[in-house]
């Protein structure tokens, strides 16, 4: 197949419920009311092969256990995109069971299926130090996401062009974007901060998200938002810029991917 495309298919309620693959966070939500909806996984599959598929179900945020309405279950269904979206296969999934007056703090679970898709993405992170055996990670991650923040307030937008250029590789490739697309994604989110995207809002008080089997990380917010976006004041409007950082053993630093 020459564009094979793989999807989450989700129904959630009532919890704040992550999904990763191949522990890489694909969508994270703090849900009190129901949504379903398919998410495009990609990104996360970097080579053909066997893939794994993690939920995590938690309490909404303020709760200790899971509510009585809390739900979630999906399946991965692999569509060919050469003449829009055509549904090809579907792979077995996971549905949590009725949690009814059960006091249940968590709920996780993990699934497998086999891809084939026709590129290697970039994942120089495999070969990265993992990230809690680097001393004051925390602290090293915050401060690359400040450098990050001043070449963007400093108009240097082809330095961070080349800062996110594995990141966009993977995204287009994944994608099957072409060269002329690829670029007008990176031109399009330069052309937001030179337009009225230009007030930093970074959460002081975020997490660090360790993902890819301890090689990756990033900051995020109580919900799973990234920590990092530029808001416009006249629009009232936020671009949140989702990037995560691998520690690149060669130049000793915390670097995007």
């Amino acid at each position: 197949m020459k564009e094979p495309y793989y999807m989450i298919d989700f129904n959630a309620a009532a919890c704040l419920f992550e999904i990763r693959v191949n522990d890489q966070p694909v969508l994270t939500m703090n849900l009190e009311g129901q949504a379903a909806t398919r998410v495009p996984v990609n990104y996360a599959i970097h080579q053909s092969g066997k893939q794994e598929v993690s939920i995590k179900i938690l309490p909404l945020l303020g709760k200790t256990n899971l509510s009585p309405k809390a739900e979630l279950s999906y399946t991965v269904k692999l569509y060919n995109t050469v003449n829009g979206f055509e549904l090809i296969d579907e792979y077995n999934g996971f549905e949590s069971e009725e949690i009814e007056d059960k006091v249940i703090p968590m709920i996780s679970n993990s699934t497998f299926f086999d891809a084939e898709v026709p590129y290697k993405l970039r994942d120089y992170w495999i070969e990265g130090i993992d990230i809690k055996k680097i001393k004051d990670y925390d602290e090293k991650l915050r401060n690359a996401y400040r450098k990050i923040i001043n070449i963007i307030k400093e108009g240097n937008y082809d330095a961070f062009a080349k800062k996110i250029a594995d990141r966009e590789y993977n995204m287009s490739t994944s994608m099957y974007l072409s060269t002329k697309e690829a670029n007008s994604r990176i031109r399009s989110i330069i052309n937001d901060f030179k337009n009225g995207y230009d007030h930093v809002i970074f959460e002081e008080d975020s997490v660090t998200i360790i993902s890819a089997y301890g090689k990756k990380a990033a900051l995020k917010k109580s919900n799973g938002e990234p920590a990092l976006a530029f808001g416009n004041k006249e629009k009232q409007e936020q671009l949140m810029l989702d990037i995560e950082f691998y520690f690149n053993k060669e130049t000793n630093a915390f670097e995007i991917i």
